[in-house]
């Protein structure tokens, strides 16, 4: 069951032909402990693919295109690497000269590998714009050296990290999805939704869209859902009042 509060948002903004931005992990599927295998189930695949047909609609994540494109194989635009470049309509665009850390990542990559032996349980995954560290399987005792080794590995390339759920990724400083999402946007009405802090930059500077925080914490969106499943209700109900609307 949609709040009405919502409901009436929802009924608003779809006469306006709104831009649909959604994060993807946490948001439209669940974290698990391996990201790797984090993919679109065939419910998800039709939905998505009936709402792009009716709505502009963009994945925003922290993941690789790569990554999207084969978790979610639908041709669909997105915002990746936490708004360092995005894919739209087949292209890929680097943002704020976030392409002269191609190489960087790489670097760092070789350079820490070797950290699996010294923390057990640690997983590493190589990406062009960025380098995840997953702590899901290490033990709590060791976590604050590892913290220590990659925050000293940042300031020396200059790359920013970001602490999320389970997780502490290297990544590309001066981006986020808040500006990323604005810049493909614009002015159009918009529906935004995701899960996890990096969202709360998109919240905060699209205030004038329909915003909606999926699961717990303190948050700066509108609306608020319980988990991934309430979302893809509302997100079924959004596509439907786009049917309604065409008729």
């Amino acid at each position: 069951m949609i709040e009405q509060s919502l409901e009436d948002a929802l009924y608003a903004i779809v006469t306006q032909n709104p831009m649909i931005f959604l994060d993807y992990d946490g948001t439209l599927v669940p974290i698990i402990m391996n990201p790797e295998e984090s993919y679109a189930d065939a419910g998800l695949l039709s939905l998505i693919s009936d709402l792009k047909e009716r709505f502009d609609t963009y994945i925003v994540t922290g993941r690789s295109p790569e990554e999207i494109s084969r978790f979610l194989p639908l041709d669909i635009n997105m915002i990746c690497y936490h708004g360092a470049c995005s894919k739209i309509n087949g292209q890929i665009v680097y943002n704020n000269g976030s392409d002269r850390f191609l190489g960087v990542f790489d670097r760092i990559y070789e350079d820490t590998r070797s950290w699996v032996s010294d923390f057990p349980g640690l997983r590493i995954y190589r990406k062009n714009l960025a380098v995840l560290y997953h702590l899901g399987l290490m033990g709590a005792d060791m976590k604050p050296k590892l913290r220590s080794r990659i925050e000293e590995i940042a300031r020396i390339f200059g790359v920013e990290t970001y602490y999320g759920k389970m997780i502490i990724e290297l990544r590309v400083p001066g981006v986020n999805k808040g500006s990323a999402i604005r810049s493909v946007r614009g002015e159009r009405p918009a529906i935004i939704a995701g899960d996890d802090a990096t969202d709360e930059a998109a919240f905060e500077a699209n205030d004038d869209a329909l915003t909606i925080k999926v699961g717990e914490g303190e948050t700066h969106a509108k609306f608020h859902v319980a988990d991934y499943i309430e979302m893809r209700k509302i997100l079924k109900f959004i596509e439907m009042l786009g049917v309604q609307k065409k008729q």
